[in-house]
C-alpha cells in the first residue's frame, strides 16, 4: 500500500502565491515526516511553472490536469491521487512534526476522516463561529477540510466525493434545499464536505475526538483576541528558526499550521526550508 501527501493548485483562478505555499508545504513534509511517509504529489494545471522553483524534486508526482474550468480540484482528490492512502492539504499549510505514527492509527480506523475541531495559535480549541454562521444555522458537521484523509478504493470515500462533486457543479441548487437558514455566497469545500457527510448520515462515521490532527487555524477574528483582526500578522510574528522549528509570537507550534494569508512564505522562510531539505537530503 502506498501512503502520500496531495497537494492541488490552479494559478487560474489562484495567485501565483499559491505555488510558492505548496512548495513551503512539501518542503515542510520533507523535512518532517520519516521515509514512507514523506511523499508528495502535486496538482496543477500548468507543469512548467514548477521550473523555476529550485528543488521542485519535493514533488514526488506531478499531475497536470485543468480540465474543468473554474475547478476546486480537492472535489477529485479521489480521481487523482497517485496513492493508495492520502492525506489531501490546502496548500497553506506547514507541517511542524513528524506524523507517520498517527498515519498508521488513521489507515487502521478510517477509509476516510476529516477533522472537527481546530486551535488558535495559543493552544485553545476554537469555538467561534465568527466564519462559521452557515454551520451552525444548519447544524453542519464542523468539518476542516484542509487535512483529508481517505483510502482511494473505499466506497465509503467514493459515495462521499462522489456527492460533493454534484454539491460543487450545483451549488445554488443544494444550497436552496439545504442551507436555507444562512445561505452562503459560496459553497466552498468545508460547507460541501460538511454537507456531502450530513446528506450521507456519515458524520460521526469520519471524524473522532481526537487529538491529532492538531488544526492551528490563523484566521483572525478567531485568536480569542479582545478587538477586532484583519489580519494574524498585524498582532504576532511568524518566526522559522534555522531548524525549521515555528514560533508565532511567542508559542512554539506542534501541530498542522493553517496560516491563511499567503504572504507570509517568504523568500527567507523559503531559503530555511530548502536549507534544512538539502541537509537532510545530502
Amino acid at each position: 500500500m502506498s501512503f502520500g501527501y496531495l497537494l492541488f493548485v490552479n494559478t487560474k483562478h489562484q495567485s501565483h502565491e499559491y505555488l510558492l505555499n505548496a512548495y513551503a508545504c512539501a518542503l515542510s513534509i520533507k523535512n518532517t515526516q520519516r521515509e514512507g511517509y514523506d511523499k508528495v504529489a502535486l496538482v496543477i494545471d500548468k507543469e512548467w511553472l514548477l521550473e523555476p522553483l529550485t528543488n521542485d524534486w519535493v514533488f514526488d508526482k506531478v499531475i497536470e490536469w485543468g480540465e474543468k474550468e473554474g475547478w476546486d480540484g480537492r472535489s477529485y482528490m479521489d480521481k487523482l491521487t497517485p496513492w493508495d492512502e492520502t492525506v489531501c492539504l490546502d496548500a497553506d499549510v506547514l507541517l511542524t512534526h513528524d506524523f507517520s505514527h498517527w498515519i498508521d492509527y488513521l489507515s487502521d480506523t478510517f477509509e476516510l476522516f476529516l477533522p472537527s475541531k481546530a486551535y488558535t495559535y495559543r493552544g485553545e480549541v476554537i469555538t467561534s463561529d465568527y466564519y462559521r454562521k452557515t454551520f451552525t444555522a444548519n447544524k453542519l458537521p464542523n468539518f476542516y477540510s484542509l487535512f483529508t484523509y481517505f483510502k482511494k478504493e473505499s466506497p465509503l470515500a467514493t459515495d462521499f466525493f462522489t456527492l460533493n462533486r454534484s454539491i460543487i457543479d450545483n451549488p445554488k441548487e443544494f444550497a436552496n434545499m439545504f442551507l436555507t437558514d444562512h445561505k452562503p455566497k459560496v459553497i466552498g469545500t468545508d460547507e460541501a464536505f460538511a454537507l456531502s457527510a450530513k446528506i450521507l448520515g456519515i458524520d460521526t462515521d469520519i471524524t473522532h475526538n481526537l487529538n491529532f490532527p492538531r488544526i492551528v487555524h490563523l484566521k483572525p477574528m478567531i485568536q480569542n483576541w479582545p478587538w477586532p483582526a484583519n489580519k494574524v500578522s498585524d498582532h504576532v510574528g511568524f518566526y522559522l528558526n534555522d531548524n525549521c522549528e515555528l514560533k508565532i509570537g511567542n508559542y512554539q507550534q506542534n501541530g498542522v499550521i493553517h496560516y491563511n494569508e499567503k504572504t507570509l512564505i517568504t523568500k527567507e522562510l523559503i531559503s530555511i526550508l530548502e536549507h534544512k531539505a538539502w541537509k537532510k537530503t545530502f
